[in-house]
């Protein structure tokens, strides 16, 4: 199975026929699958979905194509099941590989420091006036004053 181009695009559904490996200078190499593609341009004809949102696909109905080349990191794997009242529609089934396990993106922790880190702030108190602030407040008709230097 190869995915379709955009988000709304059905994927392609092939058998696989043969496998190529291209040998560039200096190590390069490509693996290529030659696959023999289903009908997925027409649904209800080559393809529909079950109830439970699986493609089934008509292995009657053969895409007729000149692109049988797909990368081989762009394929996934999937079985095909055979249906009991028509044989001619299987359901298509992505197969998980086995010991390869689909890893969490390597996230960034939370960043948060053991201890505080103080600074040395030295103030120069010259620089300040020393003003005298003046505290009044009118109790029921009294007048305290308070000085502050």
């Amino acid at each position: 199975m190869v995915h379709g181009e955009n988000q709304n695009d059905v994927s392609y559904y092939g058998i696989l026929k043969d496998i190529i490996e291209l040998w560039y200078t200096e190590g390069n190499k490509v693996v290529l699958f030659s696959c023999e593609w289903f009908d997925t341009a027409r649904e209800g004809i080559g393809f529909k979905r079950d109830r439970c949102g699986n493609i089934v696909l008509n292995t009657k109905k053969r895409l007729n194509t000149q692109e049988p080349f797909v990368l081989a990191s762009q394929a996934i794997q999937v079985y095909y099941l055979e249906g009991i009242n028509d044989p001619t529609w299987s359901t298509a089934i992505e197969i998980k590989p086995r010991n390869l396990y689909e890893m969490p993106m390597d996230e960034g922790e939370p960043y948060q420091e053991e201890q505080m880190q103080c600074t040395d702030t030295n103030a120069n108190l010259d620089d300040y006036h020393e003003d005298e602030i003046d505290w009044s407040r009118n109790v029921e008709d009294n007048s305290h004053n308070m000085d502050v230097e």
